[in-house]
């Protein structure tokens, strides 16, 4: 199979055209797109989670809101969101001082189907009128998907990502679709009537395709969905900020699926996606098709390393933890044999009373004049048969770069999730390597025509952390968030 080659110029007008031809599902790096990822949520050590997303456009949008949890990827809660014209949907993520796991809460009139707060199938909620007469919403997340894992505890549902994909558009003038639109008081028209419509004889019980709008790139405007978190720690004083990483192009208009399921259902997922990706590459975008729609957002995400800066001087209390999100390995480590890229399954090892998938990684780093150190060694905590390699053995993992890994994170991440390493620099950069390992393995996904990915697929962001403590009464710490450099290597078939 020939690859097809396309400027990137030539790309932009194919998608700004009408009737043109479509390129393959891409990261939009305009920030906007039809599958929202977002790296990293908590509730742990007080931290709080605003999570937010936006449709710019002037369809009605179906999209499902998907909370993921941090260990091995098992969805903690969901529900469909009906986003009418120009709309904004915020909720904040919390912890439960009850159950000690984690729930959503917002005061946001958006339509979602069930209605949050409310207690249905296992589920609990509770609605509060507050003083000002907004109603507060809260729905606790649970743990029905990983109740049989030996670690077990609602505690998993304190840290994770979330997923948010467009299900489908609907028109805003008449039928369901305008009941999802707002008042001149600011309340949707009619959230009972979308909400029936998923009821036993509903609309969309008999037929989920009723009343959507062509998914064809011309009748309707698809994606256009934007997002972004902030993870707040009163006590600490500080927020961290970042966007929701963009996918354009999830679903083929040339071949569009039907995406709009039932609530409570757990499509659509990645694996729901078109298996083209396009990968830009300088001035070119190549298009690739894998066997799965799942291994096409793989190759979005491939990454034969990752890098970013950090900062541990002690002169200013500084302590810098990265956020490394694999948000498809949940299709690779089921079941007994590990699936390329990945060479772990999800499982107990010996010595150990958790469930984990380990990936062994390499590490290296340099100070702010090139003093370079490859580090041997390995992170903390460790594996307990394996205490010379660094591993990553989560979906979502926090590594620490402090002075002392046993102080607290920056983030406040459980042990579940954490890798301590101390820097032998006071600040510079650093480099992850899941491609040329010691071990001599090599991880790689192939698409079809036999051109291979190396790596694995990865996305996320540093956050450092300043502490200047109490300076003329005012608490003086800073927080900041940066992006994952990135490098994709391709082996040509």
């Amino acid at each position: 199979m020939k690859k097809k080659l396309l400027s990137l110029a030539v790309t932009a007008g194919m998608l700004a055209s009408v009737g043109a031809v479509q390129a393959g599902m891409h990261i939009n790096d305009k920030g906007t797109g039809e599958a929202l990822i977002y790296p990293f949520y908590s509730a742990q050590g007080g931290n709080d989670t605003y999570v937010h997303v936006v449709n710019t456009t002037n369809v009605t949008k179906a999209v499902k809101v998907r909370f993921i949890e941090a260990s091995n990827s098992q969805e903690v809660l969901d529900f469909n969101l009906y986003l009418s014209p120009e709309d904004e949907w915020a909720a904040v993520i919390t912890r439960n001082g009850t159950t000690g796991g984690a729930m959503v809460r917002t005061v946001d009139n958006s339509c979602t189907v069930p209605e949050l707060g409310t207690s249905v199938g296992g589920h609990s909620g509770t609605k509060t009128t507050l003083a000002n007469g907004k109603v507060q919403r809260d729905q606790n997340f649970v743990r029905f998907n990983y109740q049989g894992d030996v670690d077990n505890s609602i505690e998993r549902t304190t840290a994770g990502y979330i997923e948010i994909i467009e299900m489908g558009q609907l028109d805003p003038n008449t039928g369901l679709g305008a009941d999802a639109v707002h008042n001149e008081a600011g309340v949707p028209n009619n959230c009972g009537n979308l909400r029936a419509a998923w009821n036993a004889g509903g609309t969309w019980v008999n037929n989920p395709a009723a009343q959507l709008l062509p998914w064809d790139g011309e009748t309707s405007p698809s994606g256009g969905l934007w997002g972004y978190g902030v993870v707040i720690n009163g006590a600490d004083g500080t927020s961290v900020g970042y966007d929701a990483v963009a996918i354009d192009a999830f679903n083929d208009p040339e071949d569009a699926l039907l995406l709009h399921y039932l609530p409570g259902d757990e499509r659509p997922s990645l694996a729901q996606a078109q298996p083209t990706a396009t990968i830009f590459d300088g001035n070119d975008a190549n298009d690739y098709v894998f066997p799965t729609g799942y291994d096409a957002v793989s190759a979005l995400f491939m990454s034969a390393n990752i890098s970013n800066d950090y900062v541990v001087d002690p002169v200013i209390n500084a302590q810098t933890n990265w956020v490394v999100t694999m948000p498809t390995k949940r299709f690779y480590v089921q079941g007994n044999t590990p699936v390329a890229p990945f060479t772990n399954v999800w499982s107990v090892k010996e010595g150990d009373d958790r469930e984990t998938a380990c990936e062994s990684i390499g590490l290296e780093h340099w100070d702010r004049e090139e003093a370079f150190t490859l580090v041997e060694g390995g992170f903390s905590p460790q594996p307990v048969e394996e205490d010379f390699e660094f591993q990553l053995c989560t979906e979502v993992s926090i590594i620490q770069f402090s002075r002392d890994t046993s102080e607290e994170s920056v983030l406040h991440a459980s042990d579940r999730i954490r890798y301590g390493f101390e820097p032998g620099y006071t600040e510079g950069w650093a480099r992850i390597s899941f491609d040329n390992l010691t071990s001599g393995s090599a991880r790689s996904l192939a698409a079809i025509n036999g051109d291979v990915f190396r790596g694995l697929p990865a996305t996320g962001f540093a956050v450092i952390n300043y502490q200047n403590g109490d300076l003329d009464g005012v608490l003086s710490n800073y927080g900041a968030a940066v992006r994952h450099k990135s490098e994709q290597v391709i082996i040509l078939d």
